[in-house]
């Protein structure tokens, strides 16, 4: 009897350490699957309320937000929070919230906000125009996460840039032994044509991909016609270029004796002369071109801007293409700005200094 009730208790403990043992792995393998939430399955939540310390005079919402007291800039914070910038497509602002490793964005207008999915540490996070597409950068390589079918592809290895275009997201592979770009879909890899340019970058047009590095010239690829590569623009040095919102105008800045900018055709027809430059990651041009001037701009260096040295800005510059109009706004503080944009709330633009987004509020912006 002894003999059957120790064997009994011997099955029943060994049932129950399988049992834990499976629960402690699934347990495991769900906490490392990706994260979404489905639009009609979330129950917005508001932009958490910011009080004011005690004794501190509250400052005015801006559009229902909250705005804390600040301490070193007159111009109000969106949020206290520190986040990485990914894009404004108004009233949405796609964000990386540092804190909780999420992609989320925040409504500005109905003050909600919606958490996308949640990563690793994310170091860079870019959008295509139609918010359809985010591909972010980690430590471990570029991920491709489809944002209409709530999908992860992590790129090719060996992936070092890419274009979004209307074709597809165009990647640049470069494994040492070649070096080539592809079109990226669907988790499945076409190659396009072989690319001899060590650290290319990318600014795409309606039907083509212009293609340039540090010192070389600007190429032109049709993408219905891979074999119509060519000189879009002879070599200057530190070229940057930002393509609008239409692909119909080119902003391109250089710095060749001095600085100096320009915005040009697809048909390289000059348009607008500047006697100033920044880098593409300054700007922005929607409607409108706004840029962020760094106050010692003869001894700034896009490379080391780049690798995150800070460069302080002296002033935004907004040049409005319809009117032929320029409207200067000196900053009354230490910024480092990123990809200043107008909306009708103000000029948003993110600090890379802090990491915080702030507000440039729109009677000092209107002209």
């Amino acid at each position: 009897m002894n003999k059957r009730l120790i064997l009994g208790i011997l099955i029943l403990v060994s049932i129950a350490t399988i049992v834990f043992i499976g629960y402690f792995k699934n347990k495991q393998k769900q906490e490392k699957e990706i994260f979404f939430q489905e639009e009609g399955q979330l129950t917005p939540s508001p932009i958490p309320i910011v009080p004011a310390p005690s004794g501190e005079t509250k400052l005015p919402s801006i559009s229902g937000i909250q705005i804390p007291p600040q301490q070193t800039t007159s111009y109000p914070l969106l949020f206290k929070e520190e986040y990485l910038y990914i894009d404004l497509f108004y009233p949405l602002l796609y964000v990386y919230d540092l804190n909780s490793g999420i992609i989320k964005y925040f409504d500005l207008e109905n003050q909600v906000y919606k958490e996308i999915y949640r990563a690793p540490l994310i170091e860079e996070a870019f959008m295509s125009s139609d918010e359809s597409y985010i591909v972010f950068k980690t430590n471990e390589g570029f991920n491709f996460l489809n944002l209409k079918n709530d999908s992860l592809y992590p790129l090719p290895p060996f992936t070092k840039n890419f274009a979004f275009t209307p074709q597809g997201l165009v990647i640049y592979v470069n494994n040492k032994d070649i070096s080539y770009l592809a079109l990226y879909k669907d988790g499945q890899m076409t190659k396009i044509r072989n690319l001899g340019i060590l650290n290319p970058k990318f600014e795409s047009l309606k039907n083509s991909l212009l293609i340039y590095e540090k010192n070389s010239p600007v190429f032109l690829l049709d993408l219905k016609n891979i074999n119509n590569f060519s000189v879009f623009l002879e070599a200057k040095p530190n070229y940057s270029l930002l393509v609008n919102k239409e692909k119909n105008l080119i902003f391109v800045t250089f710095k060749d004796k001095y600085w100096q900018s320009q915005i040009i055709t697809p048909d390289k027809k000059v348009k607008f002369n500047f006697s100033w430059g920044t880098v593409k990651e300054k700007c922005s041009f929607d409607e409108v071109l706004v840029c962020a001037i760094p106050a010692d701009l003869e001894n700034f260096s896009p490379d080391l801007w780049l690798m995150k040295e800070p460069a302080y800005d002296e002033k935004l510059i907004i040049y409005n293409i319809q009117n032929g109009k320029t409207k200067e706004i000196r900053l009354e503080s230490k910024f480092d700005i990123v990809k200043p944009k107008i909306t009708p709330l103000g000029i948003i633009f993110w600090n890379r200094l802090d990491a915080k987004f702030y507000l440039i509020e729109s009677k000092n912006t209107s002209f």
